[in-house]
């Protein structure tokens, strides 16, 4: 049964259902955050989703997937791909707002990456209407009338759009060539790279954790696991880890042993703007230096939970 309400994320108008067999889900299929599902029993244990703020991360996020032509998920406090609810794999919120950018320069290339698959052909006229009310300004990750014509503005001034910057409310925008050379770049390196880079220690007693779980979860997600061994190289390793980095879509960064170079990695690859995922055995959690323990690492126990864990992540974060 629909029931005409709005989006619980964006606030826009949309269909909900009730799952089948499942009273307290919700089943939203919303024109910007896309088909998702909803526990409202699950929103009462978690007031953080309710936080304007989150709500507005959330719903960015959800637009961008549906950007991307990637299917539904069912909100939830883990990320479990293989214990679905309704055919919809479950993806957890904390997983969902970690996805949101942190950089300029990942606000810049995400937004710039929306706008084009908003439109059908280089050059079509994309329009956007920026009041407040209004969820296209999830395009731009702009939580307000404010902030959109703010990014606006400067994209205009950086030559990336063309814009009549005097319309109150509606807007037509064209990408220029500029803009379409940094879309196709981004779309051909690492955005669209199926290399993930592997930072960890390389010593024997990690390599059951790297074939059975950092490897095979890679290769699950359909990625390409690159590991660099320092002994096959000579003193030009900086440079090849360095180039390697670059062309990857993402890292992986395991922990175990506290090795130098791996926070270095790490490091360089977040200064990058590339997605970092954190892992570290458990036995070495209070080990982690204060600078990357804020960060949510997964902390396991064993091969097979170091694979099923960074299997969903992958799925959940990695879009």
């Amino acid at each position: 049964m629909s029931e005409d309400k709005n989006c619980f994320f964006c606030g826009s108008e949309c269909e909900i259902y009730t799952a089948p067999l499942m009273h307290n889900v919700k089943d939203y299929r919303c024109k910007y955050c896309g088909p998702y599902l909803l526990n409202h029993h699950f929103i009462e244990r978690n007031s953080h989703i309710n936080e304007t703020k989150n709500k507005f991360k959330i719903a960015c996020i959800l637009n961008e997937r549906r950007l991307k032509g990637l299917g539904g998920i069912a909100l939830s406090n883990k990320t479990d791909k293989v214990d679905k609810v309704c055919s919809y794999p479950q993806v957890s919120v904390d997983d969902i707002l970690d996805e949101f950018p942190k950089k300029a320069s990942d606000f810049l290339n995400r937004t710039l990456l929306n706008l084009s698959r908003l439109s059908e052909r280089p050059f079509d006229i994309i329009q956007l209407n920026i009041y407040d009310t209004s969820a296209d300004r999830l395009h731009l990750f702009a939580l307000d009338k404010t902030a959109c014509e703010t990014i606006i503005r400067e994209l205009v001034e950086q030559e990336l759009i063309r814009c009549d910057c005097n319309d109150i409310d509606d807007r037509d925008i064209n990408l220029t060539a500029k803009c379409w050379e940094i879309v196709e770049s981004l779309q051909q390196t690492a955005i669209d790279s199926k290399r993930v880079f592997v930072a960890m220690w390389f010593d024997e007693s990690m390599d059951a954790y790297y074939k059975n779980g950092i490897k095979q979860a890679i290769e699950d997600a359909g990625y390409i696991a690159v590991r660099i061994d320092l002994q096959d190289f000579n003193g030009k390793i900086c440079d090849e880890i360095i180039a390697e980095i670059k062309r990857c879509k993402f890292l992986i960064s395991d922990f175990s042993g506290q090795r130098g170079g791996v926070y270095f990695e790490a490091g360089f690859a977040k200064g990058l703007g590339r997605p970092t995922i954190f892992t570290v055995k458990k036995d070495d959690v209070k080990k982690l230096h204060f600078d990357t323990r804020q960060y949510n690492h997964i902390v396991y126990d064993s091969p097979e939970d170091l694979h099923k864990k960074l299997y969903n992540r992958i799925c959940a974060t990695i879009v």
